[in-house]
Formats: structure tokens, C-alpha cells, sequence
């Protein structure tokens, strides 16, 4: 039996289809430099930017994921209506006195198509069960607990026990410390509060160079330094007043942005966030943050609503004493030992 031999005729066609793909790399190659060249390199500096802050997928893997018909083109909560951000305030990891102690919890809902806002805070001395373990801490200490464990362990953590709380779906958690609060004051030129009676904190800030800080009644345009006071302050008040200052500042630092344009144009975000670099933390990727900055532009003027859980009696709390190993400890826990009318007033916070 002869020997099959492929005749010049029959090899043709696969030495064109051989020089064809070789082009096509080639061509691809000169379009991706062309990119690079005419915007691929500010795009890559975004990314970059984005990526610092983003706990989740690297530059090119969300890059991947935004490109049409690869990701999803809506945030997670928004096809239900509803998307619910945790925000987390604290002093930081370089911070001395518990660096990484959430003494800010509050929850931002974002109702899109019925440019809608509400915002919900959390008092740091409410009494909870660690994830996973048949121990309690206060909910500040929890992202400084399993964050110990692995790095994004805290704010993964965070989610899971305020969502217990809320009964609300947590979608995506920011974490920023002090450094960074004050830094994005110092970015929009400082912020301007209403105070209806003057306020003072003469105690808490004395090592800080501010033995007495101290702001009058009327308008107030603060810098970094006082916003941070602002929001830290609670000797003289309390724990849930710092709680309804924080909401305060971020309508203010919110209303500061639209002023400046700045919510309409991604550069000064970007450049804003470049600033922060490691002070600020989210679990999303660059093409989330990208489209919570389209929604950013598409809520105009939206109606806010507002809720501190306190122990005033409309406030779902009460105080008691646990048991820790330093002695007795002040904390708060829910009427009625569960979270059940906590979930209602969450839910129906719009209403």
C-alpha cells in the first residue's frame, strides 16, 4: 500500500490561512498600541486609580467585565430597586487607640427611579454575636477582629452581621479612615453647616491641638481638620448625636460635589480618589465604581431620608451592662432581644 502524500494544491490554502491569522495579530497589535496612545493610557491611569481602592477584581479583569455583553450593566440591588451601601468611618491602621474599629456604621439605600436616598446609623456600642462563634462583641469591634484574620475579612464580616440587623440586603461596603475623611473635605475646598445652636466639644481633642473646639450657631464653612472634630466629637454630646453630625457632613460634602460640578465629571473623581489612595477601601471593581458614578449624575436633588437607632423610644435600643473580660461594659441592645422591628423600620424607611 502507497504512502498518502499531500500535494502542493492541498497545502496552499492552510499556508493562506496561516499568513491571514499572522496579519490579523499584527493588526491587533497596531490597534491596541493606537488605544494606549489616544486615551488607553488615561484609561489605565483610571483603572489604576480604581484599583487601589477596589478589593475586588484587578484593572483588566473589570475592564473585561465592562465591555458589552461580558458584565452586567446594573449595580447589584438595582434590578430589585434598591441598592444598599454600608459605610464604615475609622481611625485607621498607622492609628493609635484601635485603629481599625468601625466607630461610623451607617447605611446608605439608594432608591434610583424614585430619586430616593436614605440613611441609617448604627451606634457602635450595640451588643452583636461574632460571625461563626458563640461570642458577642460590640459591632465596632468586628472589622477589627476579622480583619486581624485576613485583609477584606472585616469589611466581608461587616456586611453579613449589619445585614442581620437591618434585614436588608448589603450589596457593597466603603470603608474610609480618618486621614482620607479629612483629605476628600480638603479636595472640595472645605464643606458649609447649619448649626440651629452652637456646639462645643472642650475636652476630647485636647492632644489634638483643639482643647476646646467650639463652632457658633448660623453657618459654618469647616476645613478637614474641623469636619473630622465635627464628626469624631462626643464627649460633651453623645454617640448618637456624632452619629446625626456624620449624616450631616455627608449631605454637606454631597451638596459641596453638585456645586463644584464635580459628580458630572469623572476626571475630578478620579483625581479625588488618587488623593485618598490607601485611606479608602471598597468591595467593588472599577466597572461598579464607574457605574455608581453614571447614577451619581442621574439623581438630581433627591429626597433624603434620615434615622439614627438610639434609645429614645422611638429609637429600637435600650442600654444595659455585659460581662467582658475587663469587667462591666456599656452596651445597647434591641427591644425586644430580636431585630424584628428594626427590620420593619428599615424597611419601610421611604415610606
Amino acid at each position: 500500500m502507497g504512502t498518502f502524500s499531500r500535494s502542493k494544491s492541498d497545502s496552499e490554502p492552510n499556508k493562506k490561512k496561516g499568513f491571514f491569522r499572522k496579519r490579523w495579530i499584527k493588526v491587533l497589535l497596531v490597534i491596541i498600541l493606537l488605544a494606549l496612545a489616544t486615551g488607553g493610557w488615561a484609561m489605565y491611569k483610571t483603572g489604576s486609580t480604581l484599583g487601589k481602592i477596589s478589593t475586588k477584581d484587578g484593572f483588566f479583569s473589570s475592564l473585561w467585565k465592562s465591555l458589552p455583553g461580558v458584565g452586567s450593566d446594573q449595580l447589584q440591588g438595582q434590578k430589585e430597586g434598591q441598592i444598599n451601601v454600608l459605610l464604615l468611618g475609622m481611625r485607621g491602621n498607622d492609628m493609635p487607640g484601635g485603629g481599625l474599629l468601625a466607630d461610623s456604621i451607617m447605611i446608605v439605600s439608594i432608591r434610583p427611579e424614585e430619586n430616593k436616598i436614605a440613611l441609617m446609623s448604627i451606634p457602635r456600642d450595640l451588643y452583636v454575636q461574632d460571625p461563626g462563634t458563640s461570642s458577642q462583641s460590640k459591632i465596632n469591634a468586628i472589622n477589627a477582629i476579622y480583619e486581624d484574620k485576613s485583609e477584606g475579612k472585616g469589611m466581608e464580616m461587616m456586611k453579613q452581621v449589619v445585614s442581620e440587623i437591618t434585614g436588608l440586603p448589603i450589596h457593597y461596603v466603603v470603608r474610609i479612615d480618618f486621614k482620607g475623611f479629612k483629605e476628600m473635605v480638603e479636595a472640595v475646598g472645605g464643606i458649609d453647616v447649619y448649626l440651629d445652636n452652637p456646639f462645643s466639644e472642650p475636652t476630647q481633642f485636647e492632644g489634638e491641638a483643639a482643647s476646646n473646639f467650639s463652632l457658633p450657631a448660623g453657618k459654618n464653612h469647616l476645613n478637614g481638620t474641623e469636619a473630622l472634630f465635627f464628626v469624631r466629637a462626643r464627649y460633651a454630646s453623645s454617640d448618637f448625636e456624632r452619629a446625626r453630625r456624620q449624616q450631616q457632613v455627608l449631605i454637606a460634602l454631597k451638596d459641596k460635589m453638585l456645586s463644584l460640578g464635580t459628580l458630572s465629571d469623572f476626571t475630578k473623581v478620579n483625581n479625588i480618589l488618587n488623593i485618598l489612595g490607601d485611606d479608602v477601601r471598597a468591595d467593588m471593581d472599577t466597572s461598579e465604581m464607574k457605574k455608581f458614578f453614571d447614577l451619581a449624575n442621574k439623581i438630581q436633588d433627591p429626597k433624603i431620608k434620615q434615622r439614627v437607632f438610639d434609645t429614645t423610644p422611638e429609637g429600637l435600643l435600650y442600654d444595659s451592662k455585659a460581662d467582658t473580660p475587663e469587667g462591666k461594659t456599656y452596651i445597647l441592645l434591641p427591644e425586644g432581644g430580636n431585630y424584628d422591628k428594626i427590620h420593619e423600620a428599615c424597611r419601610n424607611i421611604f415610606q
